[in-house]
């Protein structure tokens, strides 16, 4: 019974961090992506940038 208790409060408090980060966050805000580089700073959308992509990384070889 002590463990359910523990696993409402648990639950309880994780959703109302969820609800606080969800209303604090801007409508215009890109969930887990970045349109731009870091280093170079071209616009990627998210994908991996073609410039600094180039440079490989073989060792030498």
């Amino acid at each position: 019974m002590v463990l359910v208790l523990i696993g409402i409060a648990i639950g309880v408090i994780l959703i109302a961090v969820l609800i606080i980060k969800a209303f604090k966050t801007s409508s215009k805000d890109i969930v887990g992506m970045d349109i731009r580089c870091k280093k170079c700073g071209i616009k990627t959308n998210g994908l991996a940038c073609p410039k600094c992509e180039k440079k490989s990384k073989s060792f030498g070889v």
